[in-house]
């Protein structure tokens, strides 16, 4: 009852400081408009073009600021997300291609500590699609575990969605590259798993 009627107050106290802003605002903006009808016509062109011309440059130098600023933010968070996806593709490419170039696979040990590790940075420096990719990426490798072997070709499509979350967050547009285009780059029968 209580928390109800407090509510209510500041509802109240919202309305009334709301209504006296917009009265403040339309007394100001109906005294500046009395000022410039009072004004020689030939001095008033000549004042709306200049408020105009200080407006527009307001306007403009605020909103490149903002840009600015805004493009400052994300080529600093660009560069602290470059080493933790370089890390994830690494490792991806440590598992895929350890055989083929003989040498030895990551032991369990050190595939918890990177899954510990890189998991911290990504909830830190990871967007959105990235973090919902490399849960996706961790679940189906968690469920390939032996007893609950996955189809391979559903974990090699949740690699590659995995890397095209990379490429996004980095700022490429994937545009035209279609399912497997990807993967086809290093896995060699990627047209035999299409037909399965």
């Amino acid at each position: 009852m209580e928390t109800t009627l407090h509510t209510k107050k500041q509802m109240i106290l919202g309305a009334i400081l709301l209504g006296l802003l917009l009265f403040l605002l339309y007394f100001l903006i109906s005294k500046i408009w009395n000022a410039f009808i009072s004004v020689n016509p030939q001095l008033g062109a000549g004042l709306l073009a200049a408020s105009a011309t200080i407006i527009v440059s307001l306007i403009s130098v605020l909103v490149s600021k903002h840009l600015e600023r805004r493009s400052v933010i994300l080529a600093h968070l660009r560069e602290k997300k470059i080493p933790t996806y370089e890390k994830i593709i690494n490792f991806i490419f440590s598992l895929t291609f350890a055989q083929k170039l003989d040498k030895k696979q990551p032991t369990d040990k050190e595939m918890i500590k990177f899954m510990a590790e890189i998991t911290q940075e990504l909830v830190i420096w990871g967007s959105d699609e990235m973090l919902e990719a490399f849960y996706k990426f961790r679940k189906a490798s968690i469920q390939n575990t032996e007893p609950h072997a996955q189809n391979p070709v559903e974990i090699l499509f949740v690699v590659e969605d995995l890397l095209l979350a990379i490429r996004k967050d980095l700022g490429h547009r994937n545009k035209n590259i279609g399912r497997g285009k990807v993967l086809g780059l290093f896995v060699n029968d990627l047209p035999e798993f299409n037909k399965i």
